[in-house]
């Protein structure tokens, strides 16, 4: 690498910004390149890495050369490789390169898409990026939304946007200025996300949400659903919200989301979708069906970053009611220029100052194209069945719940004889064991999980460089763990 032509970084000179522009894409290029044959686990420790990176405030400026350097050194080889082949952990993708260059030219603009004067182009970018959204859910051309961080941050959006609507004196005066405690439902399979947002509006992380058993499929019981609502508000409190999860974390499944829209109706709640991971399928023909009653959401959570296979971050939020999210959060700002029939995105979400994610996603959406994305997805759950298929076939394993997208609850029980002798408890600490022997040749990534009561190993095809041999390999040293433990 040669000097800088520049020293001065505040004077930067067009030779020098180009040069370090080719040795990083030197460097992206062969890390695709090279993802195959990397460990997807770092080979090191908290104190180890922590120690690495402990130094002082620099008093004086290094060349760029030798931050990249030490970059290739130090920074990639202690990083967790998440866009691996052989990662089969949570939803963590490989992003697509165009949207890695992509979050490059908006770092570059760095436009501010809080205010539209701060950001015509990445404004309307944004709006049709939202409106290609609501269509893929079916939402009707009234709908809108906003990008978010990602899921969790979209869901607390739109649970405060469901409070807002559902119960608008909390708009001013909050939870305190009303004479019932209001609730919200969601499934005991839900995200974190859905509590923890509780708690931020100050509904009470356990107070605030009302949880519904679901069936041994793990899906929600619509039944229990309305039984609970009848009782809640007999009891005198405010039922206002109920959640689906289309992809439920620990397996995929997915709700039965249009029973869910008919009980909302019915017992007058608002409908949110959490499809954070999920609504990728709906990109395809094939798998669309999987979701029908999203349809009929009032707000629906989606994470680009996931099944579109966008680098972090890039949720959304959308609503059926593309102005409930300005009636939930617009502010007052005299410092920000007024502009008619513009769109101040501020306005409709959490965030003031919000980057250009939208430029990454509509440039891989066009590169990629719906029916693409479509087949890609198929693919991956096609991968998953034949996995689960492949694993079980010799009756030492089973599949916990059904499949329903990329992502396959497995456990081992092993040979019928054998399984008698074990206890639940054994078992379920048996798949703990595996999946920790697993992880420590650091050649894969799997996790462990809870779902439908039961412990089991969770499997999740998610990187689109994975091809059947990779799992091939993973059934091949998930028996070995087993059979040696």
């Amino acid at each position: 690498m040669t000097s800088p032509a520049s020293p001065d970084p505040f004077e930067p000179d067009a030779a020098d910004v180009r040069a370090l522009g080719h040795a990083a894409t030197e460097w992206i290029a062969r890390h695709f390149a090279e993802l195959r044959d990397l460990p997807v686990i770092p080979d090191t420790t908290p104190a180890a890495v922590f120690a690495r990176f402990a130094q002082p405030l620099p008093e004086e400026p290094a060349p760029w050369p030798a931050l990249l350097e030490r970059f290739e050194r130090e920074v990639a080889p202690a990083s967790f490789h998440l866009p691996s082949p052989r990662y089969f952990g949570l939803m963590n993708p490989a992003p697509l390169p165009i949207a890695v260059f992509a979050e490059a030219l908006a770092a570059a603009l760095n436009q501010n898409v809080g205010a539209w004067h701060h950001s015509p182009a990445a404004t309307a970018i944004e709006r049709t990026v939202i409106r290609w959204l609501c269509d893929l859910a079916g939402l009707p051309a009234g709908a809108f939304g906003s990008l978010t961080p990602g899921g969790s941050l979209a869901n607390t959006t739109g649970l405060k946007i469901a409070l807002a609507a559902k119960l608008p004196r909390t708009i001013r005066e909050g939870v305190w200025g009303l004479e019932r405690r209001p609730v919200l439902y969601a499934s005991a399979e839900a995200h974190f996300s859905i509590p923890k947002s509780a708690g931020i509006l100050g509904l009470g992380s356990a107070a605030g949400v009302r949880t519904v058993p679901v069936d041994a499929s793990s899906r929600l019981d619509v039944a229990a659903l309305r039984r609970m609502v009848a009782t809640d508000r007999a009891a005198g409190l405010d039922p206002f919200c109920v959640v689906g999860i289309a992809g439920v974390t620990s397996n995929g499944v997915i709700d039965p989301l249009d029973a869910i829209a008919d009980a909302a109706r019915d017992l007058a709640l608002w409908f949110h979708v959490d499809a954070a991971y999920a609504a990728g399928g709906l990109m395809s023909d094939a798998l669309r069906p999987r979701f029908r009653g999203i349809e009929r959401a009032d707000s629906i959570t989606m994470d680009p970053h996931k099944w579109w296979h966008m680098p972090y971050p890039c949720g959304a939020i959308l609503t059926r009611d593309g102005e409930a999210g300005r009636r939930a959060f617009a502010a007052d700002a005299v410092y920000i220029p007024a502009t008619d029939d513009a769109v101040e995105f501020r306005d409709h979400g959490l965030a003031g100052s919000r980057p250009f994610s939208a430029l990454k996603l509509w440039m891989a959406m066009q590169l990629v194209g719906r029916r693409a994305y479509g087949r890609h997805a198929e693919l991956q759950v096609e991968l998953t069945e034949r996995f689960a298929r492949e694993l079980t076939k010799d009756g030492d394993w089973e599949v916990v719940t059904p499949i329903d997208t990329a992502i396959a609850a497995v456990r081992y029980r092993g040979r019928s004889a054998d399984a008698k002798s074990r206890g639940g408890s054994q078992l379920d600490s048996l798949q703990d064991r595996i999946v920790s022997r697993v992880l420590a040749r650091r050649r894969w990534w799997i996790s462990p999980t809870t779902t439908v009561g039961t412990r089991a190993i969770r499997v999740m095809v998610i990187s689109y460089l994975t091809r059947w041999e990779h799992l091939q390999e993973l059934i091949g040293e998930l028996r070995e763990a087993a059979a040696t433990l």
